[in-house]
């Protein structure tokens, strides 16, 4: 144990020479940028511009895009190949030694600097022919609203990686995905997928035309979509099927489209339950699944037609697979599963079979069958290849249906808006439409009512509650110190432990656990009931179990009350082991059955728990267990305050986001900027 206590990880922030590291390899990627864009700016030729032109040449893109949405797709793709590594290990093997310590913080960071030098290349190389809303950086330069997103996903992306230091340093570790500023870098990478699909929406604007391979992807859509009308029974023609000199807008669309399906990537807010740790209410799961799929889903049959919903998840299931081909290099760690969400697709496809209209009120029924049909086929689609501890208990399924129903509402609503925006901003001709969006100014109330809806669900379902009140004390006594938790509050629910083989604390000691509840209903509402231990992985140890994270489900015995693990737990070592208890709608407590001393960081918490055979041990608010590495002490004020700060601040980047589309979208059916029109007013 006192080796285990002198090689403990810091718990606080990165020492300073690996700031300055971070800070050399920040200076080594952004200096040389800054320059060559000063000199294009000061209308002198570069590199970088010769090389967004040559770029351009080839694929028709403006120089403004030519370059920036590649690089924002592979910063993508690069930074959720460091995320999906990052994420298993620490889950398997605990902290790190320090941020540089960890190769996969590498790819992170480099997909970070990659958004965020996206955004300013594609402002940096802005010249005509520009869309015809604009940005005003001075009187005579302009930037595309495409170029403002990846700009703003960037710049909140890149400022949460120095941010995410000065939060260990005031608080401690928060160990899980949505810690603050964990949601500032990866919500900023999910969002940058906005800022190409409206570079891509705009350069439509400005005369591009896809050609070589988006084309003949256009034309394979057109005879898919001609085969498919062959078999399905006759229903409402919603336009007839393009001409052959409308391919080249078809393939433009069938492009946009794709597109949209990648802007679903916000589901990498999922993942701990697809890695089978949730550290949130079930809730939440089913309000971001409803709400991300009815947005994305229904935005994709508006925009496209027939097929788009199937167009949009089918680009859903080719990042999944990426996701998984790019992480099999890696070895030992835990794989992500995922969600299906093909019922939510479907769901929608049928219901444009039945219904004419296209208005917001199709688009909130379709997001309100998206997120019911859809999340009951997840349902069971969670039974067969999630990892445990899902599916939700059955007796929930009404709840958290209904949850999605709401949150699928708000995502169509979204959905229509949406479309609306980005088909006004390509300026697609008529012609090639399958179907139109009514072009009126509803679509940023609708948008704005969609989204609101949303966090206020988050705001009320998405925050673990705690049942009764608990308290860290430290105590030492004839079997040494000890950390155990004290009940506060006479709604604390108890739970009396014993194992099938006592060893806990002994060398590779696995045992089978027992828990008897107190009161014996205590877990009737349960969402789950399960055991977890993780973070048990050992340096040149093939023997560990797991790999360094075990899960497995609590079993009836028979016995009022009284639960035993379906396989037996580690109980020695590094391993951390709860049993973990989630009631609807939001309460999530746990036993601290065994967890190691942690001298890295301070507190009464930091203290050996270990659960004898017998002991009769409280259900603590979860978080405090699985954030053990949080600071006692912090003022309540300063947690207000620095919460408050990035709450707003990610409110108005999505009032920003959303302001961006509504100005491309109004700069519609207007002719492109050149020459002296680069001086007029955005406003105008």
């Amino acid at each position: 144990m006192d080796l285990l206590a002198e090689s403990a990880p810091p718990s606080g922030g990165a020492a300073f020479d690996e700031i300055l590291i971070a800070m050399v390899l920040v200076t080594v990627v952004y200096l040389p940028l800054g320059w060559f864009l000063l000199r294009e700016r000061g209308g002198h030729a570069t590199v970088l511009g010769r090389l967004a032109d040559a770029t351009g040449r080839k694929t028709g893109l403006p120089r403004w895009s030519a370059l920036s949405m590649p690089l924002a797709v592979l910063s993508l793709i690069t930074a959720a190949f460091g995320v999906y590594w990052d994420v298993p290990i620490h889950m398997q093997n605990g902290r790190d030694e320090g941020p540089l310590a960890n190769p996969s913080h590498y790819p992170i960071l480099f997909g970070i600097l990659g958004f965020l030098a996206a955004g300013v290349i594609s402002a940096g190389l802005a010249k005509d022919p520009l869309p015809r809303r604009t940005v005003s950086f001075s009187r005579t330069w302009q930037v595309p609203m495409g170029a403002m997103v990846l700009l703003g996903a960037g710049l909140i992306a890149a400022v949460g990686f120095p941010a995410d230091d000065l939060w260990h340093r005031l608080f401690g570790q928060d160990v899980t995905e949505w810690g603050p500023t964990h949601v500032m870098m990866i919500g900023g990478a999910v969002t940058c997928s906005l800022g190409v699909l409206l570079l891509l929406a705009e350069s439509h604007q400005v005369g591009w035309r896809p050609s070589g391979p988006p084309l003949l992807l256009g034309r394979l859509a057109q005879v898919g979509l001609g085969l498919a009308g062959r078999i399905l029974p006759p229903v409402r023609r919603e336009a007839p099927a393009p001409k052959v000199q409308d391919q080249v807008a078809w393939a433009t669309r069938v492009l946009l489209t794709i597109t949209i399906g990648l802007c679903i990537i916000p589901m990498a807010f999922l993942m701990e339950f697809d890695l089978g740790v949730p550290q949130f209410p079930a809730a939440t799961l089913f309000i971001i699944s409803g709400f991300l799929t009815a947005w994305i889903f229904v935005a994709g049959r508006l925009f496209f037609g027939p097929g788009g919903a199937l167009v949009t998840w089918l680009t859903y299931l080719v990042i999944r697979l990426l996701i998984l081909v790019i992480t099999l290099p890696v070895p030992d760690i835990t794989r992500a599963r995922w969600l299906l969400f093909i019922g939510a697709a479907l769901a929608i496809e049928g219901l444009a079979l039945v219904v004419r209209s296209r208005g917001p009120v199709f688009a909130g029924t379709a997001g309100v069958l998206a997120g019911v049909v859809g999340m009951a086929v997840d349902w069971w689609w969670m039974g067969v290849f999630m990892p445990y501890p899902l599916p939700p208990e059955t007796s929930q399924m009404p709840l958290l249906l209904g949850l999605a129903a709401v949150a699928g509402l708000a995502g169509g609503l979204l959905g229509w808006s949406f479309a609306h925006h980005l088909e006004r901003s390509a300026g697609l001709p008529a012609a090639s439409r399958p179907e139109r969006v009514t072009a009126d100014d509803r679509g940023r109330w609708f948008g704005t009512t969609g989204v609101a809806i949303w966090v206020v669900l988050m705001g009320l379902f998405g925050v673990p509650s705690a049942q009764g009140v608990t308290e860290a004390q430290k105590e030492c006594g004839e079997r040494g110190c000890r950390t155990t938790y004290e009940a506060q509050d006479d709604e604390v629910l108890f739970g009396r432990v014993s194992y099938a083989d006592d060893c806990i604390g002994q060398d590779r000691c696995q045992s089978v656990v027992t828990v008897t509840t107190d009161p014996v209903d205590a877990t009737d509402d349960a969402v789950w009931f399960s055991a977890i231990a993780y973070q048990g992985n050992q340096e040149d140890d093939e023997s560990v179990p797991g790999n360094g994270i075990v899960t497995t489900a609590m079993e009836s015995t028979g016995q009022p009350g009284e639960f035993r693990t379906e396989e037996p737990l580690p109980l020695y070592g590094r391993w951390k082991v709860l049993v973990r208890l989630h009631l609807a709608p939001t309460t999530m407590v746990a036993m601290p059955i065994h967890m190691p001393e942690d001298t890295a960081i301070d507190g009464d918490a930091a203290g050996l728990v270990r659960a004898e055979d017998g002991d009769a041990v409280p259900f603590v608010h979860e978080p405090y267990l699985l954030q053990r590495e949080r600071k006692d002490g912090v003022p309540v004020w300063l947690w207000s305050v620095m919460y408050s700060a990035v709450i707003l601040s990610w409110l108005a980047l999505l009032a920003f986001f959303g302001w961006c589309y509504a100005g491309a979208a109004r700069g519609a059916g207007r002719p492109a900027r050149r020459g002296r029109d680069l001086v007029e007013s955005p406003s105008s």
